[in-house]
């Protein structure tokens, strides 16, 4: 086993500063000038819903979370403006706290919820026949309007029309501070728990789940706390579970679905062997190979995982999250999805192949 040196963590600072999971910096809103009376409609700007369960600590500025770690959940609704000119997979920032809604994302619209109640009915008058509620959860190296940013790119690159969750944990928003991250996500699991266990006990609400990253690690570690809790049933009501380029090392990944008992079905995996990031944190963790990076799929063998390989996919960046930032592999994504082509046991699509795990 290599013992990380000095070297990698700086590798993988570097790398998280520009990778897919970065993310400093605040909301924009819109300026002034351009604000109107429907926020952006004039321009066409769309709007993306998303409301918020966070273990960040509160900062001064309204429906603002820093990088502390509250003891309570927190709750919030948001709504983020996306421009006319977006393009798929992209990021449309302002360079500062203003915005034009015809060029940029901004925060067009914010609001606390009381508890976790009022997050609930929302989400209930949200919903729409035969669309799923989604809880996404960000990776290493997210301030929260950055996370927030890129669940609201993902959802309306994919069309998705149910309600999005999003689910914040409390990253330092540093890509020095890995070891505080994965601290962050052990702190969250309960936080996390506990909003699972209230979306699948509501009636008539499909729930499905999301992670990238880090963010898949607080996924398994959350789901495996509720199997042994006694509730490991209530994992069979969620629709579907994704994990995108999960930083979770593979023999944890395996001791993790094994105390599950079975992986909830679907379960699937985006992968990319020329992950960039995970090569890096792979390096950190004396090379032990990480689930989001695996060459040998027989090491998933048994336990019913598809597995999406996007490692043909040419990506100029850390191919840390394809299916979120390649316009090429959400166009890919959103046809199978629309054709139901996830049904053999494996399928090759250009440069994407789809195998499902015995």
């Amino acid at each position: 086993m290599r013992t990380p040196t000095r070297r990698h963590f700086i590798a993988l600072a570097s790398a998280g500063a520009v990778a897919g999971c970065g993310g400093q910096g605040g909301f924009s809103v819109v300026d002034p000038d351009h604000a109107g009376a429907g926020v952006g409609a004039d321009v066409g700007a769309g709007v993306q819903q998303l409301l918020v369960a966070t273990t960040r600590t509160a900062d001064p500025a309204p429906i603002a979370y820093g990088a502390g770690r509250a003891k309570t959940l927190d709750f919030a609704r948001l709504a983020i403006s996306i421009p006319p000119n977006h393009k798929v997979g992209q990021i449309e920032r302002s360079r500062g706290s203003r915005a034009d809604p015809a060029r940029h994302f901004a925060l067009t619209g914010a609001e606390t919820l009381p508890d976790l109640e009022a997050l609930v009915t929302a989400a209930r008058a949200a919903s729409t026949p035969g669309q799923e509620a989604v809880v996404f959860v960000h990776g290493y190296n997210n301030g929260f309007a950055k996370a927030a940013y890129r669940h609201a790119q993902v959802a309306w690159d994919y069309e998705l029309k149910g309600p999005q969750i999003h689910f914040s944990w409390s990253s330092a928003a540093n890509p020095f501070e890995y070891t505080y991250d994965r601290d962050s996500v052990l702190i969250a699991r309960d936080a996390l728990a506990t909003l699972l266990r209230r979306l699948l006990r509501e009636d008539g609400l499909r729930v499905s789940l999301v992670g990238h990253s880090m963010g898949g690690l607080l996924i398994m570690e959350t789901l495996r706390q509720i199997a042994l809790s006694g509730d490991r049933a209530l994992l069979d009501r969620l629709s579907a579970t994704t994990l995108i380029s999960p930083d979770i090392d593979m023999d944890l990944f395996r001791a993790q679905a094994h105390a599950l008992g079975h992986l909830p079905q679907p379960f699937t995996v985006a992968i990319a062997q020329n992950d960039r990031l995970l090569r890096l944190s792979s390096g950190l963790s004396g090379g032990a190979a990480r689930l989001g990076s695996v060459e040998d799929l027989d090491q998933l063998e048994g336990l019913g995982v598809f597995v999406v390989d996007m490692t043909g996919i040419a990506d100029t960046g850390s191919n840390h999250f394809l299916p979120g930032t390649s316009a090429s592999a959400i166009a890919l994504i959103k046809g199978l999805r629309d054709a139901d082509a996830l049904a053999p046991q494996s399928l090759s699509v250009g440069p994407v192949s789809i195998k499902l795990g015995g």
